[in-house]
């Protein structure tokens, strides 16, 4: 056995999928956070119709097939351990690949967009005058195609299917603040997916908002993430149901 073989046995790799309209930034922390370990190695690419300066031209198939291909290509370098962590759509992505692939070992969904409007929200936020977290979304919304947003709803209705086929232990995190993504999503995917009772936990992000990682509240999530990457003792003595 090589040497390199030999050596990335004994490491893990985490997969990091960002959401509709998102990228890399979004999630830059907690991938320089998790770096840090010396045993996890670290990977993200930006989905298919992602352009800075436009979203257009991506199909559902497209962003399946992208992250089908990540897991294929982390499994074919010697991978046997692997963790995906996604945000907003990533996470409807990440139960995709979750239910398909044994060696993918843990997930974690981050304000997973099995839903994305929270009327309730919008009109909290808009009758105390709190529209700051609104600029990026109109931007985004200006560079998005309407073709675009409409594979997202596909892909939001698929989404159901591929929750069911999820066994492996997860990690539920939802933003008590959401701008986009209702707050009993969280409570109905815990109730959907596949995965049994003791190894799935449902923890909210107190004050964040839909962008939890870019946020004030990076430090505290990524380190939460990391313990619960991490497992054992220091895992359950940790559990918390807010943070």
């Amino acid at each position: 056995m090589k040497e390199g073989v030999r050596m990335i046995l004994f490491r893990k790799a985490v997969l990091i999928i960002h959401g509709f309209t998102g990228n890399l930034y979004d999630n830059e922390y907690l991938m320089n956070y998790l770096e840090l370990d010396p045993r996890l190695d670290v990977y993200a690419r930006t989905l298919p119709g992602h352009r800075a300066d436009r979203f257009s031209s991506a199909k559902v198939e497209d962003w399946l097939n992208f992250v089908d291909n990540q897991i294929k290509e982390l499994i074919n370098n010697g991978y046997k351990t692997i963790y995906v962590i996604g945000h907003s759509m990533g996470g409807i992505l990440t139960t995709y690949v979750a239910g398909k692939y044994k060696q993918i070992k843990k997930i974690v969904l981050i304000n997973a967009a099995f839903d994305y409007i929270n009327l309730k929200q919008n009109k909290q936020d808009l009758k105390e005058r709190d529209l700051e977290k609104y600029s990026h979304l109109w931007e985004k919304a200006l560079r998005t195609s309407p073709l675009m947003f409409y594979e997202f709803t596909k892909l939001v209705k698929k989404g159901q299917g591929y929750l069911k086929k999820v066994t492996c232990p997860v990690l539920i995190l939802r933003s008590t603040r959401d701008e986009i993504i209702p707050y009993e999503v969280g409570d109905k995917i815990y109730q959907n997916i596949g995965t049994v009772e003791g190894k799935k936990w449902i923890t909210d992000v107190k004050g964040a908002w839909h962008t939890i990682i870019s946020s004030d509240r990076k430090e505290v999530t990524s380190g939460y993430i990391r313990d619960f990457l991490k497992g054992g003792y220091r895992w359950k003595r940790n559990i918390k149901k807010e943070i």
